[in-house]
């Protein structure tokens, strides 16, 4: 069974998120932990949304859906939302039990399911 995630960075009045299958959780060897030591600048967290919805992602490799599987950009691509509100309603359709969010400094983490 997977952790699913969405992954996002707070940009200017709005927010672009990508949606992550493998290893979304918070602890050990999870989403959470790799963000926190790998992707912990505005640039390189920007240059991960850039990539649209991830399989899965570990400290030096991110297996992207469009990249690397061939699937459409359309479906992939990164999803804007203009509030915190449409951000969790995004995250809810995804199925997602965590969110992180980039807020230009640090990542954040909300565990969505219990």
């Amino acid at each position: 069974m997977s952790t699913r995630c969405l992954i996002a960075i707070a940009k200017d009045g709005y927010y672009l998120s990508i949606y992550c299958h493998h290893d979304g959780y918070d602890a050990d060897h999870g989403v959470g932990p790799t963000l926190r030591a790998h992707y912990n600048s505005a640039e390189v967290a920007a240059d991960l949304i850039a990539l649209g919805d991830i399989s899965y992602l570990q400290a030096d490799k991110a297996c992207a859906y469009h990249r690397d599987r061939g699937d459409a950009w359309a479906q992939t691509q990164p999803k804007r939302t203009t509030s915190e509100s449409q951000l969790l309603a995004l995250a809810q359709v995804c199925d997602a039990d965590y969110l992180y969010l980039f807020d230009g400094e640090r990542w954040g983490s909300r565990k969505l399911r219990i």
